[in-house]
């Protein structure tokens, strides 16, 4: 892949010549699209904010032998974006679209002083901008799958141990955390989108949701410990053992009591899967990964970093075999504390076979199955860079924000260009 230089790379040409007139116009239309209705919030009041974070608990009775807490956790984003660039033979394209990007409602809990229940369920399945041929297009409503659906059991608490400051023993669905970008849920994460190296690390089932895993978390010191099994077996509910296994272990190491840093984080995480190409698998059927996190913070400023590296197992397509790896860098800013963030990213990510690497299903492979005229390669190759420059206005912290951001992304296979262009959108996000 040609490797420009800052003064002639793509994201500075493009600023001299009339796209970026298009662009900015796009970005203040997906701007004003959320913002208009947003304005009838205001800024809220502290008293408002707090109704809205805690508006889910509807139940608490700590002297219950039983049931002795309850929360109503509901999660709803939607998004807009629009995308340009050329494709394989350097045809020029676009496309728009919208989408309930999210709607989750679930469950959570404490009960018998030791126990715990979280239970999340996804409700959308909007594939209204997907064409026939990839199952498409409907928006449907009800329940998909799990994001979560799990129990969890104080040991720490349960048998005092002196050895250690805190122990939860759990089974059930849950979230194997590998990338920085998955260390957060999706009510939390700073970018429009996850980069597409942090979700070829990420754990999924065949159905995109988090599996069944049984896992023992430990706490010493500054110290956190996990280590966890988790199945490949896909059930639209809880699921069973049939399938591939995968090992799954991660230390997570927190300085910032003693550095110069207010945030200073180290995060170690490798899993390794065992099971044949036959078989329902995790992670694409990814064989193994390792990956290396550290977070840095100060005042208004953050930098959270990954590096990672990998092996794609067994595929149908030999080609989508091999290693990868790959360097996340995603500095951040409060530009007014607690209300606006600038979000920088920048992603590198290489595999060993020509499609070994493969972009977010949003937005360019989705431009691929729309069009049939152009060429994508359904966004696959074998090296990638990306960068990302985003905007969060937050209205009420986490629980209520807008989330805009543009991106560039490089994709090449077997050193010839699959994709060069930008991807621009906004999402409003809600949560208690």
């Amino acid at each position: 892949m040609e490797v420009d230089s800052i003064i002639t790379s793509p994201f500075f040409l493009l600023m001299q010549n009339n796209k970026a007139i298009s662009i900015a116009k796009l970005l203040s239309l997906h701007l004003i699209v959320f913002i208009q209705p947003l304005q009838s919030f205001g800024q809220l009041n502290e008293e408002s904010c707090t109704k809205l974070k805690s508006f889910g608990k509807f139940y608490e009775n700590p002297n219950s032998s039983g049931l002795q807490s309850a929360k109503l956790f509901l999660s709803y984003q939607h998004q807009v974006a629009s995308i340009n660039g050329k494709d394989a033979s350097g045809k020029k394209f676009e496309d728009k679209f919208e989408e309930f990007r999210r709607f989750w409602m679930g469950f959570s809990g404490n009960f018998s002083d030791y126990c715990k229940f979280k239970v999340v369920s996804q409700l959308s399945n909007d594939r209204h901008n997907y064409p026939v041929s990839s199952g498409g297009p409907y928006r449907q409503w009800g329940h998909e799958t799990f994001r979560a659906a799990n129990i969890t059991f104080n040991a720490g608490k349960f048998w005092d141990f002196e050895e250690v400051d805190a122990m939860e023993i759990g089974y059930g669905r849950r979230t194997g955390r590998m990338a920085d970008e998955w260390q957060r849920s999706s009510t939390l994460i700073n970018c429009l989108e996850r980069s597409s190296f942090s979700n070829k690390l990420w754990l999924y089932d065949k159905e995109k949701g988090n599996p069944l895993a049984a896992w023992i978390k430990w706490k010493t010191g500054n110290h956190t410990f996990d280590t966890a099994i988790f199945s490949g077996t896909y059930d639209d509910y809880i699921g069973g053992w049939s399938d591939s296994k995968v090992y799954y272990a991660s230390w997570l190491g927190d300085f910032s009591e003693v550095s110069p840093y207010e945030l200073h984080e180290y995060w170690l995480s490798y899993y390794k899967q065992d099971g044949g190409i036959e078989q329902d698998r995790l992670a694409g059927g990814n064989e193994w990964a390792v990956s290396f996190v550290n977070r840095l913070g100060n005042g208004p400023w953050s930098l959270h970093s990954t590096l990672a590296f990998g092996d794609n197992g067994d595929q149908v397509n030999l080609n989508r075999e091999g290693s990868f790896g790959g360097l996340v860098l995603m500095p951040m800013y409060w530009l007014k504390e607690n209300k606006l963030k600038l979000v920088v990213r920048y992603l590198f990510q290489e595999a060993d076979e020509s499609q070994g690497l493969k972009l977010n299903s949003r937005y360019v492979p989705l431009a691929d199955t729309r069009d049939n005229s152009i060429d994508l390669n359904s966004g696959r190759g074998d090296q990638h860079q990306s960068f990302y420059l985003g905007l969060n206005y937050y209205l009420c912290g986490e629980n209520l924000k807008l989330v805009s951001g543009i991106q560039h992304d490089d994709l090449s296979a077997s050193g010839s260009t699959q994709y060069r262009g930008w991807t621009i959108g906004s999402s409003i996000r809600v949560w208690f």
